[in-house]
């Protein structure tokens, strides 16, 4: 399969130069999600029938309990596949939406350079809050970024982080659980996933104990296509307003040396005007 000639982007003609570098990373992340299913994919089953001859030829039939091919199937591996499924998932959800915050970030920088402005903390380690990206957004361009799906894999992204792979209560689960059904990312492969082979879910999604806080690889294919659905939209319109000579209200005020609020200049780099 070629990742480019399936996900292509935007054309040129409506690109910017951190889209392309965005989009390029993105695929990278895709081909990763992909390889390494189809990697582990032959080395589980290749460790499974070993582990099933080693079983055979080890124990007696007559005293044979049934599990002993499972039994050393997990002493040589370590883990269980679903569970592997789960955490390959999470990893890719996590760096999915650290690209999009990055991506985000600098577009704005890019886009405040272009009005003799920029972000205050882009050239230290500091980064902005999703909020204050959104408040950006919002009042300069008419673009929110947190609107339903993004705020929803955010969600995600950030229980993922601190609660791992377990929710603490039903109340949680069930709002999981919601957030699964909003985004539509969950069901069995399209014709068009077909041909992903991407795991989903052999088990169920209660693998672990508790309630879980799970993801699988196919859903997570799902959540790139949702962020990269959002991204797209935004470099149209700042496509627009870098290259052509489009521009918003508040951005031509703020290039006078006027933002829109007084707390921006805590993040944003004010320009002094022309006498």
């Amino acid at each position: 399969m070629n990742i480019q000639n399936r996900i292509p982007g935007l054309d040129h003609s409506q690109t910017t130069p951190r889209y392309a570098t965005w989009h390029t990373d993105e695929l990278e992340l895709r081909s990763f999600l992909l390889g390494t299913t189809k990697g582990m994919k032959a080395w589980f089953k290749a460790e499974e029938e070993a582990s099933e001859d080693e079983a055979n030829r080890m124990v007696n039939p007559e005293d044979a309990y049934g599990d002993e091919g499972y039994s050393l199937f997990m002493d040589r591996v370590g883990i269980f596949w679903e569970q592997y499924w789960y955490q390959l998932a999470a990893a890719v959800i996590k760096d999915a939406f650290t690209l999009y915050e990055v991506f985000l970030e600098e577009s704005a920088h890019d886009l405040l350079r272009r009005h003799g402005s920029g972000l205050v903390n882009l050239s230290t380690e500091k980064t902005w809050l999703l909020d204050q990206c959104d408040d950006f957004y919002v009042r300069y361009l008419g673009f929110p970024i947190k609107q339903g799906e993004i705020e929803d894999i955010q969600w995600i992204r950030n229980k993922m982080s601190h609660l791992r792979d377990s929710l603490r209560t039903e109340e949680g689960k069930a709002e999981f659980e919601a957030k699964i059904k909003t985004l539509d990312i969950s069901g069995d492969p399209t014709e068009d996933e077909d041909d992903l082979d991407l795991p989903h879910h052999e088990y169920g999604r209660e693998l672990t104990f508790g309630p879980s806080l799970i993801l699988s690889p196919l859903e997570a294919w799902r959540v790139l296509n949702l962020l990269r659905k959002s991204i797209e939209e935004l470099t149209v319109i700042l496509h627009k307003i870098q290259y052509g000579n489009r521009t918003t209200t508040p951005l031509h005020n703020l290039s006078q040396g006027t933002p829109v609020n007084e707390k921006d200049r805590r993040l944003l780099i004010i320009p002094v005007p022309k006498v």
